[in-house]
């Protein structure tokens, strides 16, 4: 598991913060698929950072 979702699951981080870290390719549009699948984050979130619907 990528660690932004994590970081993202227990409020390390915030959207933004994953946001920019997909600019630096540290966490990419899979990854997130991947939490929302396995219920980490949710497709609003998802949804938020992408700017795309799950």
């Amino acid at each position: 598991m990528n660690y932004w979702v994590l970081a993202l699951h227990y409020d390390w981080a915030t959207t933004d913060m994953v946001k920019q870290a997909m600019q630096f390719k540290d966490c990419s549009k899979e990854d997130l698929a991947e939490g929302v699948n396995k219920k980490l984050i949710t497709s609003d979130q998802y949804e938020e950072i992408t700017g795309k619907a799950m």
